[in-house]
């Protein structure tokens, strides 16, 4: 992959060993604790880092609202975006919002013990009343935000009326979206949103694929940060990281 598809965090590394063929699965991602259903979860200085680089920059530029996804249908973007959001909020002073993007399979939801599949409530309340607070200044947004009742999400001139409602609401949006060889919807929210994240997950995710989800992203105009690696079992210096 080219150099500008770099990994963005590295997460208790543990030893192990890979297969670096480019049609093989990845070998090398790590391990990201998932909150349980109060919301807990281990806050590693490896989380932070990933925080501190995407949202925390002190050039004035960071993003404040960024798409993680993933490239298969299982993978681990669910659980890197809830320990992100949980991390961000517990150093920033700012209101920060979870969203579940996921409308097939809402699993941002399912980790705080959140029914993601509940029927959207309308337009009349104001949209942070629609959100569940989970935290002293972490909220979370169902897919029922971004979506219909059809579970599909909004066209994009809705979509970006919502994200810029949900702008004004809260200083940093996360926004947890399905593979993108599931589905568009990963690339339509990163039209509309600052940025993406893509999770690549260890022992599952083939350089080809996630090759090709870089080259979607960059058809449809969308600004790819970079990526993390999931459930990686062997450390490698990061500069062979920005080779892959």
């Amino acid at each position: 992959m080219s150099r500008n598809f770099d990994l963005l965090a590295q997460i208790e590394m543990k030893s192990g060993s890979s297969d670096q063929a480019s049609g093989s699965p990845i070998h090398n991602a790590s391990i990201m604790p998932i909150p349980s259903n109060d919301g807990g979860v281990d806050r590693s200085d490896e989380t932070l880092r990933l925080v501190q680089r995407i949202f925390l920059s002190a050039n004035g530029h960071a993003p404040r609202q960024v798409v993680l996804c993933g490239v298969d249908q299982e993978n681990g973007s669910s659980s890197i975006c809830a320990a992100a959001g949980l991390t961000l909020a517990a150093n920033s002073s700012r209101p920060v919002c979870l969203v579940d993007a996921n409308v097939r399979s809402p699993g941002l939801s399912s980790k705080f013990g959140i029914d993601g599949t509940a029927p959207f409530s309308g337009t009349s309340a104001p949209l942070r009343e629609q959100c569940v607070k989970v935290g002293g200044n972490l909220w979370l947004a169902s897919s029922n935000i971004l979506a219909d009742n059809g579970r599909v999400l909004l066209p994009v001139n809705e979509l970006k009326e919502r994200l810029a409602q949900l702008r004004e609401m809260f200083g940093y949006v996360l926004i947890d979206a399905p593979g993108t060889s599931v589905c568009g919807d990963a690339q339509l929210l990163g039209q509309v949103a600052d940025a993406v994240v893509l999770v690549i997950e260890a022992n599952s995710t083939r350089r080809l694929t996630a090759r090709h989800a870089k080259e979607s992203f960059d058809a449809a105009g969308v600004r790819l940060l970079g990526t993390v690696l999931h459930n990686r079992s062997f450390p490698i210096p990061e500069k062979l990281y920005r080779r892959l």
